[in-house]
């Protein structure tokens, strides 16, 4: 490492050229103050609608910052210490990134369940190696993974991003520079001119990707470096031209300065999140930060008072600490506490900002300030006195962890083991049965809705509750890969499935009776697969293959089903399925389940949950959207369609747990395996009496 240091640092100086006591920029603290203050805003309150681009802005201070110090350096030195540069941004970043991630983990294991805990375990892998931004770029196209609850760790794609930034830009720079001077290509006085065409040229190419990328992948477009890269750009862009910006007359800089913070502010309110961010809408926000920062420079405090004053400066040394907080906090207290209650409010901003102060003083600061090791003559180095402080919290952390995690489990519910699913016919066997569906069946003496403390699955383990029905789907995007299930037998009834993520967890309940019926489905699921022209839904390749399939292999049964918040009209269905019932199929559309509130998926997260609680949607909100596929099936000759509010609503309420079976895996209403199995021989069996006797 000293090797390697001595040859990159030719001309070592015993101050490094980022020395705070000269270039301390009051007006850029009280701009990350505003920053993070949106960013916080957006999490916890979702307003303003458009204070998610604080992340904008850090991104242009960043490279304004970093770009300064590696071009003032290379001025005065005809190099850059790379062991320097990179020392302080380890001792900037990394005690407290690694103390939040640590935190974060534990907490979500005591907290939100072992699914989660599983989830957030590899996220955290991937914000410590700062690959977090491509994690979450390939992750958030995931639908299932839109449905879940975010990761407490997702906020640390943007420092993800940042760190790229910083592995990349000084190597190029300096080979940039160090080639030109001994090629003669330019004079060591052309240094910023150089580094600004080197920028310009990076960032026009990131730009014009970011319009590309945001037109056609705006989910990876927004974690992308190289969509991002122009904001840090920007900010680069300002760092070089300092010395032309400097000469402007200060009146006019200052009226430059004051539209520059409007012009944030305003993107605060004004810039959406859907079509167009990142590109043009973050041009808005980055542009605005880039002429503040530019024109602020040298300008005196109360000039920018609002950004000058000791409030905002103080939020300012903490917004690191404040941004590394806050989203573990806002994510995982709606496990403890109501969303938007007085305890949300009360609670959450103690702890973002207790946690942040405290983290600040304790951990980042003097980690940022002190030195890595105490040297002893003849003998190795030892941690200094900051190291033991951070290792006794990390000691503390795993102890208030595991006494957490044993109170949770006092309190939890325990798991109830399910049997196997019971087969049509035989659902009076056991009158006594009061498990998930049964529960529902008036024909069985249940007490209640739900008894005791177990249920199946465990909210912790929601996410994984899918039964395998998913194996053979198709993901946005992908061809289709159908499957088949059932009888064996030559003379088996050719059933097809056809449909969404919803129609694929009927899968479950379906299985367990094909046998019995010497039914043999074949599975044509995948997601945006709705019943529909493929020319509507370009993002199922794979509708072309169902249409053709149903036309020329002359299904019997074709049982359809789809999410219904599909915005498709009835005519759009019937399209698709008149040629279907014409070749003599008969189709049965299984009314979708309802949906499921957000409030009723925040109840069962909550550590307080109880099979025997009140959590659930009001079958108002539940069936507020209509089913169109099954609306349309009213139009077919032939066509029947299977109601099923009977098996998830009673008396204008439906339910979160049922018979003790937890209902549904995420915010999409998708079905859990355990309830689709328990629900089998009715649904089933109402399926088969929708189909003439020929086919029982």
């Amino acid at each position: 490492m000293r090797g390697m240091g001595a040859l990159l640092q030719r001309n070592p100086s015993p101050a490094p050229p980022d020395d705070r006591r000269v270039r301390y920029r009051a007006d850029i603290q009280g701009l990350r103050a505003i920053a993070v203050l949106a960013v916080v805003a957006n999490h916890m309150a979702g307003w303003p609608t458009g204070s998610f681009v604080g992340v904008d802005v850090f991104f242009v201070i960043s490279g304004y910052l970093i770009t300064g110090i590696l071009v003032r350096e290379f001025e005065a030195r005809q190099t850059i210490s790379f062991r320097g540069f990179y020392a302080r941004r380890i001792k900037r970043i990394l005690p407290a990134g690694l103390f939040v991630i640590g935190v974060t983990v534990c907490a979500t294991r005591v907290l939100a369940g072992i699914d989660r805990y599983h989830f957030t375990a590899k996220d955290a892998i991937a914000a410590a190696l700062f690959t977090a931004n491509w994690r979450f770029a390939r992750t958030g196209v995931n639908y299932f993974n839109q449905s879940l609850p975010p990761s407490p760790l997702q906020h640390y794609w943007s420092l993800s991003v940042e760190e790229q930034f910083y592995f990349v830009w000084p190597w190029l720079l300096l080979g940039l520079l160090l080639i030109g001077l001994r090629l003669r290509f330019w004079r060591h006085e052309h240094t910023r001119l150089v580094a600004g065409v080197a920028v310009a040229v990076i960032s026009g190419i990131s730009l014009a990707w970011a319009f590309a990328e945001t037109a056609h992948n705006p989910t990876a477009a927004y974690f992308s470096t190289l969509v991002r890269a122009w904001e840090l750009g920007l900010g680069a862009l300002v760092a070089i031209a300092a010395q032309l910006i400097a000469r402007c007359e200060a009146r006019v800089r200052l009226v430059i300065a004051w539209v520059g913070l409007l012009g944030v502010l305003v993107s605060l309110f004004v810039v959406p999140s859907s079509a167009g961010f990142p590109a043009p809408w973050a041009l808005l926000p980055a542009l605005s930060a880039a002429a503040l920062i530019g024109a602020g420079a040298g300008l005196s405090g109360r000039s920018l008072l609002p950004l000058t004053n000791p409030v905002s400066q103080y939020l300012g040394k903490l917004s690191y600490s404040l941004y590394l907080w806050h989203f573990p906090v806002v994510v995982l207290i709606v496990t403890v506490v109501p969303q938007y209650s007085v305890a949300y409010w009360l609670a959450g901003l103690a702890l973002i900002f207790g946690l942040s102060a405290a983290s600040f003083h304790l951990l980042e600061d003097p980690a940022r300030r002190g030195i890595w090791f105490r040297q002893r003559p003849g003998r190795l180095p030892v941690p200094a006195v900051g190291w033991l402080r951070y290792a006794a919290a990390c000691a503390l952390t795993a102890v208030l962890a595991g006494a957490g995690l044993l109170a949770v489990r006092a309190i939890s519910p325990t798991r109830l083991v399910l049997g196997a699913p019971v087969l049509i016919g035989r659902t009076q066997d056991d009158p006594s049965n009061c498990v998930g569906a049964a529960a529902l069946d008036p024909r069985h003496r249940c007490a209640g809705l739900n008894q005791g403390d177990r249920v199946a699955p465990l909210p912790g383990q929601l996410p994984d509750d899918t039964g395998g029905a998913y194996a053979c789907y198709a993901y946005l995007r992908q061809p289709m890969h159908p499957c088949q299930y059932g009888s064996r037998r030559p003379d088996a009834i050719r059933v097809a499935l056809v449909g969404d993520s919803h129609a694929a967890a009927l899968l479950a309940a379906l299985e367990p009776q094909l046998n019995a019926l010497n039914w043999r489905v074949t599975s044509f699921t995948g997601q945006t697969c709705g019943w529909l022209p493929a020319y509507l839904s370009p993002d199922c390749p794979g509708l072309r293959l169902i249409q053709r399939a149903l036309l020329d292999r002359h299904y019997a049964v074709v049982i359809a089903t789809e999410i219904r918040v599909y915005t498709s009209s009835v005519a759009d269905h019937l399209k698709a399925m008149r040629p279907v019932a014409a070749t003599g199929a008969h189709i049965v559309v299984v009314e979708d389940d309802p949906s499921v509130s957000p409030a009723s998926t925040a109840c069962v997260a909550r550590i307080t949950y109880s099979a025997t609680g009140d959590c659930g949607t009001p079958v108002t909100v539940g069936y507020q959207d209509p089913d169109r596929l099954a609306q349309a099936a009213e139009w077919i000759p032939g066509a029947r369609v299977v109601e099923t509010r009977r098996f998830y609503c009673r008396h204008g309420f439906c339910p979160a747990t049922i018979g003790n079976v937890l209902l549904y895996r995420d915010t999409a209403a998708h079905v859990t395996a355990s309830y689709a199995r328990t629900m089998s021989p009715y649904l089933v069996e109402a399926i088969e009496h929708a189909l003439p006797a020929a086919l029982h």
